[in-house]
Formats: C-alpha cells, structure tokens, sequence
C-alpha cells in the first residue's frame, strides 16, 4: 500500500529497522494463524514452496526499511516500482511466462508514468539508501514470480501466505540475534507502534493474502503492472497529509500508471499453459501494493 511510505519514513525513526519488521511480521502471521487453524490446520503452512519467498520477502523489506533512512519516500517509491520492469524479464529468463505486445507496453507506460509522478526528483547523487532500495526491488520481483508459480500447487491461498509469513518472521529474528537487534530490547515510540501495527496488520497480513488469492488466476507479469500504483499512492498521500503539491507533470505520471493497470488489468494472455480464468476475474483487480 503506497500510503505506507510516509508512515514508515516518520515511524522508524529512532527505532532501529529490525526490531520494526520483526513486530510487524509476527504482527502480521499472528493474525493469520486463527484462520489457518479453522480452514486447513496449521500443519498446512509448513510447505517447502514458503521458504524462498518467505525468505525474499524479509529480504526485500529490511533493504526497503534500511533505506528509508536515508532516501526520500517519493524515491523509494519510484526504485521500489522499479520491480514492474524486473517481474516479467524474470518470467521470460526462466520461462514461467510469455510477454504479450500488450503487457510489455503496459510495463513500459507504467515505469514511465512512474518517472513523471516523481517529477525527475531523483537524487543527485547515488547513496547506500538508493542501492538497498534498488536490491530491494529485486527481491520483491523474485517472490511475485515465485508465488505466481506456486500459488495454485500451494493449496490454500491463507495457508500460504501466513507460511511465508512466518518464514519472514523467522529471518528477521534470526538477523536480529546476529545484529543484537531484537524486538524485546527495543524502545518503540508512537508513531513507530501506529506504523508497526498498521503495516503488520493491513499491508502485511491482509494485503499478503490478497496478493496469493489473486496469483492463482493471474500471470505476475500483470501483478506487476498493477503493483506500479504503488508509488502513485504514495504520492497521493504525501499530496493529503504531508503537504507536497503534485505538478501538471507528476499528474500526468499519475494518469498514465492508472492507464498501464487497466491494459494489465484487460489482457488476458500471459502465463505459460492455459490459465482457467482471465484478467477481468476478481483476482485482476485485486493485486496490494506493498511497503
């Protein structure tokens, strides 16, 4: 969720990045677990196909949350989006996917649209922030293209999802030991308590979930696309509550990244194989967006 960037930019100051994310994620696979237990038994999350994404999920965050420190959140935004571009060259390398005319155009209007929302306000000189934000990206677009071809094998869309859930709270507890960073020891302000809980529950438990359910039915190249109103999100809330103006430019971005998501949203033909549904089913038009 694009309104995220704000809130975790001001929430972690002052509290340091991994305790941050270990409290969101057991946040976020605590609330999972109830539904999990009443639908299939807990036994079904433990799956093999959770660990990667799982893994690349605590990966990507931690290098996201690391460089918010240092990079602004309409940046941040604009490398995270960066990932729409990796999603389906990663499904063509291996061969998951096939890239139609019209989702590559839909790739290359997004990221586009994505550079004029930002107004070209891309920093002057290239930091540590801006390089994990970038890794960053690249991890987030390793598990789209992962949970895209595990998500009907897994079963279970709740199941799942709490599975990597869980994993990611186990890499971040694991990096806590090694780092002395732990979530017991950390002083948690406010705002930082309101973005944890906010984040852990909403963008992380729910948004997660939204995510599988709609990758049964939807190729990643099209979650992709759909993933780049992300930042437009993000530059909509900074406009309401953190007073930044959105030039004619940055609504133009604007205009065109809503356009890229209906032509993902409308075109049917990607993924390897017949798919049992097409893009106009709710899956479609349900994809989160993540921070």
């Amino acid at each position: 969720m694009g309104a995220t960037f704000p809130l975790v930019h001001d929430g972690i100051a002052g509290v340091a990045s991994l305790p941050f994310l270990q409290a969101r994620f057991l946040l976020a696979a605590f609330a999972l677990i109830p539904v999990v237990l009443m639908r299939s038994g807990i036994r079904s999350m433990f799956q093999a196909r959770c660990i990667v994404p799982g893994a690349l999920l605590a990966a990507g965050y931690l290098l996201q949350t690391e460089g918010l420190r240092t990079t602004s959140p309409s940046v941040s935004a604009f490398l995270t989006g960066a990932s729409v571009v990796i999603v389906p060259v990663l499904g063509v390398l291996l061969r998951w996917e096939t890239g139609s005319p019209a989702r590559w155009g839909a790739v290359i209007l997004a990221l586009f649209g994505i550079f004029l929302l930002q107004e070209t306000r891309l920093p002057d000189r290239w930091s540590a922030g801006e390089s994990m934000t970038a890794l960053c990206a690249l991890a987030f677009a390793a598990q789209i293209v992962l949970v895209g071809r595990c998500a009907r094998a897994a079963g279970d869309p709740v199941s799942f999802t709490c599975g990597q859930l869980v994993v990611a709270a186990f890499v971040l507890l694991a990096s806590g030991v090694i780092r002395g960073e732990m979530l017991y020891s950390a002083l948690f302000s406010r705002e930082a308590l309101i973005a944890a809980v906010f984040t852990g529950l909403l963008a992380t438990a729910l948004a997660f979930f939204v995510q599988t359910w709609a990758q049964r039915d939807v190729p990643a190249g099209v979650v992709a696309v759909c993933f780049a109103g992300e930042p437009l999100f993000a530059a909509l809330v900074s406009a309401i509550f953190y007073g930044d103006r959105l030039s004619a430019i940055a609504w133009t971005g604007a205009a065109l990244v809503t356009a890229a998501m209906l032509i993902a949203a409308l075109e049917s033909d990607g993924r390897r194989g017949n798919l049992p549904g097409d893009a106009l089913s709710p899956g479609a038009w349900s994809v989160r967006f993540r921070v």
